[in-house]
């Protein structure tokens, strides 16, 4: 439970002054990584600027779904995929652990609501081969 606790304060924290971007993403799947939990990121595409909404809302989104993947999951392994399109970025979270266990769903829905304020979508299910749980999350990838 401690470990836990701290994993949990690691994703919580964010830099004073500092919106948290898709650029920070890379840190906090380190940090998820190193405190006991395999998770990769891969990235597809060319990164470039976005609306400052979208930026927190991606950083935000990647954030919930691996506090959900740490709390709930019981995963060995957890994969962050950002695919950057011409104008949309596409937000991959899954892992291998049990799937969803029926919870109230409140990261999920505050997931849905991110994606949704600044024009994009969310949606939840089974893994691959109907293993473990993932969140694939569209966001409109143009600069204003």
């Amino acid at each position: 439970m401690d470990q836990l606790r701290r994993l949990l304060g690691l994703l919580g924290k964010s830099s004073p002054g500092a919106p948290p971007t898709v650029a920070r993403i890379e840190a906090l799947v380190h940090s998820v990584d190193r405190a006991g939990q395999r998770t990769t990121l891969t990235v597809h595409g060319t990164p470039r600027p976005l609306p400052a909404d979208v930026e927190v809302a991606a950083y935000r989104i990647v954030q919930e779904a691996l506090t959900n993947t740490v709390k709930h999951a019981q995963a060995a392994t957890v994969a962050v995929e950002l695919d950057w399109r011409q104008d949309t970025l596409m937000i991959g979270v899954t892992d291998d652990g049990r799937g969803h266990t029926g919870g109230s769903g409140h990261g999920l829905v505050g997931i849905r609501e991110r994606a949704a304020a600044c024009g994009g979508s969310a949606a939840f299910g089974p893994g691959s081969g109907r293993r473990g749980f993932a969140v694939a999350v569209r966001l409109p990838g143009a600069a204003s």
